[in-house]
């Protein structure tokens, strides 16, 4: 059965709805992802796991909000980045016109790290305003959080090495569209392990400083994309579809009325 919100007509999102069937809605960005990868990576990539994911659990799959919080990489071509508060103004109203129509479990899917925390505000926010009149429930979640240990474990580069344009992005896209990548332009670039990482453990204390300048000589990467390969990707992909069905197979709300 076709599962793209963006290829069924009123009448099939209807019956669907009817059918108690959640929907995700990928969030991802348009931003700068080093040399040699796309700028709607990260929209790619939430959107490509969402279809995986719906498959796995008989959900739907909204369009993809391809604009994000990217103001890290601003002065980097390609680049469109949204203002916090607008882009979860934005989140907001399409999270509600869906849940407003009948979907009684909306699953905010991530692909650009920056979105994250503003995504769970979000999704508590549109159970703070429709709860009264709708008994839904909304998840929000980074499509590698929850397989993060077991990537973790099949990474060739040391902590810090998977962030931005790295080990773990550039895998994803040459086993999924490796016309679209240019490694050989990695040469000369500025790149190398951070202080933070998808999946290693890190102390989680967030601390901000000066966002990174082409003039200065970075390639706006986060991490080291040269360990990269499609053969890990698949690996990687699979991973995380697995565990994002276990999740929401055996999914437990935070809170919930107790009778």
């Amino acid at each position: 059965m076709e599962r793209r919100m963006s290829f069924m007509t009123q009448m099939e999102v209807g019956e669907a709805i009817a059918a108690k069937k959640a929907v995700i809605l990928p969030t991802g960005a348009t931003e700068a992802h080093g040399p040699h990868m796309p700028t709607d990576t990260d929209t790619h990539q939430a959107d490509h796991i969402a279809g995986l994911l719906a498959e796995r659990i008989d959900a739907l799959v909204a369009p993809p909000v391809a604009y994000g919080i990217s103001k890290t990489f601003e002065f980097f071509p390609g680049t469109i980045s949204l203002s916090i508060p607008t882009y979860q103004a934005m989140l907001f109203e399409v999270g509600a016109a869906l849940i407003r129509q009948g979907f009684d479990h909306l699953i905010i899917l991530n692909g650009n790290r920056p979105n994250g925390t503003a995504n769970d505000a979000v999704a508590r926010h549109l159970v703070d305003e429709l709860d009264a009149s709708h008994n839904v429930k909304v998840s929000a979640v980074s499509y590698w959080e929850p397989a993060a240990a077991k990537i973790n474990a099949l990474r060739k580069s040391v902590p810090g090495g998977m962030g931005h344009g790295c080990e773990f992005e550039a895998s994803f896209q040459l086993a999924t569209r490796p016309n679209v990548v240019k490694m050989e332009r990695l040469a000369g670039a500025y790149y190398g392990p951070v202080g933070w990482d998808l999946v290693a453990p890190t102390n989680p204390t967030r601390t901000y400083s000066r966002r990174p300048r082409p003039e200065a000589g970075h390639a706006a990467i986060f991490g080291d994309p040269t360990l990269a390969s499609a053969e890990a990707g698949k690996v990687f992909i699979d991973t995380v579809v697995d565990a994002l069905a276990e999740t929401f197979t055996k999914l437990q709300a935070s809170y919930e009325e107790r009778r």
